[in-house]
């Protein structure tokens, strides 16, 4: 009897990150190169083909940097897309620490011990014043009593008059010796008006730039005010419009720079095309509502 060869066991589902790294050596590209391409950074790739997506952030940013690396190998974006959608979505391992546990009783005879230390410690304080106030006023009572008055002495002089006769003049000790002669002029009031000062908001409102971008192809885009904020990351569909308004200038990074139309505050602006790579644009709005090509 013929001897037929046992079927070969099918092979396992591959993993996602297994897909792209696949793709990847099939391109024939490092893990540099492919990030240098798509403007990632090295680590973003190894998270990927890792399945590390947790590493990622948010759930927008995992789905847009899938479905930009999956175009790029030639892997099915929209399916691996939707294999992490399903992922992310199972419920996640029940929470340990929430299981409900008996309310413990507090005990009253602890806060005894407290209490009893707070009133020690108050009385102590209140004592210390108390000594403290009466030593000051017995030397305010002591000081005073040994201060005696200073009485200037009755000083008799004698006037030689033309004929002779000495005359004694009193002078009386409550008359100031070398008093000023003249009147003193009083000081003149402070002018109330003029220590009054006011205070003026030289603030300006800041004027923000209005940049819209009408897709006609799925782009991935990104968008920094002058901040270095993040005022949009995520893939964008093809068909529809985002507006995004930040203070300049702007950053602006495209994925697919040929599906998408760039309006500044109503005016129709062309991309640089110093700005292109390949697929992809780096630009940046200015103040001016020019665009320039991104150092």
């Amino acid at each position: 009897m013929d001897e037929t060869a046992a079927p070969a066991p099918p092979a396992a589902p591959r993993s996602i990150g297994e897909r792209l790294r696949a793709g990847r050596e099939r391109s024939g590209l490092s893990v540099a190169a492919t990030a240098e391409k798509l403007h990632l950074d090295v680590k973003v790739i190894e998270a990927l083909e890792a399945d590390r997506f947790a590493e990622l952030g948010a759930s927008v940013y995992v789905r847009g940097h899938l479905r930009r690396y999956a175009d790029f190998v030639g892997e099915p974006g929209a399916e691996l897309v939707s294999s992490y959608t399903a992922r992310d979505a199972r419920p996640p391992p029940p929470d340990l620490t929430q299981i409900p546990q008996a309310e413990r009783r507090s005990d009253p005879r602890r806060l005894i011990t407290p209490v009893v230390g707070l009133s020690c410690a108050a009385v102590l304080l209140l004592a210390i014043w108390w000594v403290l106030s009466g030593s000051r006023s017995g030397s305010a009572d002591s000081a005073s009593t040994q201060a005696t008055p200073l009485v200037q002495p009755d000083v008799s002089t004698t006037a030689m008059n033309p004929s002779g006769a000495a005359s004694p003049v009193a002078l009386s000790s409550s008359t100031p010796v070398n008093a000023p002669t003249g009147n003193v002029p009083a000081a003149a009031p402070a002018d109330s008006s003029t220590a009054a000062t006011t205070k003026r908001d030289d603030a300006t409102p800041v004027r923000e730039t209005r940049l819209k971008l009408d897709l006609t192809n799925d782009s991935w885009i990104e968008v920094y005010d002058s901040r270095d904020n993040k005022l949009f990351y995520d893939v964008a569909s093809a068909g529809s419009v985002q507006t995004v308004s930040g203070r300049g200038p702007l950053r602006v990074v495209l994925g697919n720079a040929a599906g998408v139309t760039v309006e500044v505050d109503g005016q129709s602006r062309e991309i640089p095309s110093g700005a292109v790579d390949g697929e992809g644009a780096r630009f940046v709005v200015n103040r001016s509502g020019s665009l320039s090509r991104a150092r």
